[in-house]
């Protein structure tokens, strides 16, 4: 690939100049009567909620994994977005949804399987200083918050999970405007800045500092400031109409002067990381790092 052949290029001349991760829930409208019915904006639920036993499927899902699976959240939920049985024993039934101002409950019987992020090429996470960056790795952490962030229609979907009795559980899910995100101004400018070439070429410090692995050696890492011409030809895929979020409890301030913006491959080894700053009331993106491997 082109972008590939120039990253390369771009890497030895570097040497050369010795610069050293609802659910999409859908509520169906059963033919019996029985599930949710979505009405306008809200859910009104006409379901009467199953029992809420373990299946003996479900309980042979939760023998099979490992027993270390909930120690990390990251760890558990890939297990849970690939097995539809460990996802039922996993959620906590009857779920609370909330949209808007609709507050309803999904029954197990009325649940679809949700593949979360994790059929994705990569996920996205955002950050406020490269310390709060450290939340992703605690293991203390309790309560994680799995959101997808609708840019095109300002709407967010988020997925409320806790650890409880050291089993990590799906406890709620709710949509709302993405008015009510902490991170809604930069959003609003990301989303511009993904679709809009001109702005985003507007926005991009030059020379913009540029970070990626040696490709004689994967352990170390080159820096060096590319032209914004090079941020074109480097630059990761945007995400054009929505993109995801995962706080494990790191905070989020209005007034932040920094936004950290990760991709994150699945199994794959891709990381690419965006770092903006906020000069004079206008984000710029102020460096960018490519240690994919």
């Amino acid at each position: 690939m082109r972008k590939d052949l120039l990253l390369c290029q771009f890497k030895e001349g570097m040497k050369t100049l010795s610069i050293g991760i609802i659910v999409l829930l859908l509520f169906g409208a059963c033919s019996n009567g029985q599930g949710a019915k979505r009405v306008n904006s809200g859910v009104v639920t006409v379901d009467s909620v199953a029992a809420d036993s373990v299946a003996a499927d479900s309980v042979r899902a939760m023998m099979d994994v490992p027993e270390n699976l909930d120690e990390t959240f990251d760890d558990f939920v890939y297990t849970y977005a690939s097995d539809k049985q460990f996802q039922l024993y996993r959620t906590h039934f009857p779920l609370p949804y909330k949209e808007d101002s609709v507050q309803t409950t999904i029954a197990r019987s009325a649940w679809i399987h949700d593949a979360l992020y994790t059929n994705l090429e990569f996920y996205n996470m955002l950050f406020d200083s490269e310390l709060d960056m450290e939340y992703e790795k605690k293991t203390d952490v309790n309560r994680v918050y799995v959101s997808w962030l609708f840019l095109d229609t300002s709407k967010t979907r988020r997925y409320h999970f806790e650890r409880v009795n050291g089993r990590w559980m799906l406890e709620d899910i709710e949509e709302t405007s993405l008015k009510n995100d902490p991170n809604e101004d930069f959003l609003q400018f990301f989303y511009k800045f993904c679709n809009d070439s001109i702005f985003q070429r507007e926005h991009v410090e030059s020379p913009l500092k540029f970070v990626t692995t040696d490709p004689d050696d994967d352990f170390n890492v080159m820096e060096a400031f590319i032209e914004v011409d090079q941020w074109f030809a480097f630059r990761p895929n945007l995400p054009r109409d929505k993109m995801t979020n995962i706080n494990y409890g790191q905070p989020y301030s209005p007034s932040s002067k920094e936004k950290i913006v990760t991709f994150r491959g699945i199994g794959s080894g891709y990381s690419n990381t965006l770092f903006f700053s906020r000069k004079h009331d206008e984000w710029y993106l102020s460096s960018f790092e490519d240690l994919s491997n």
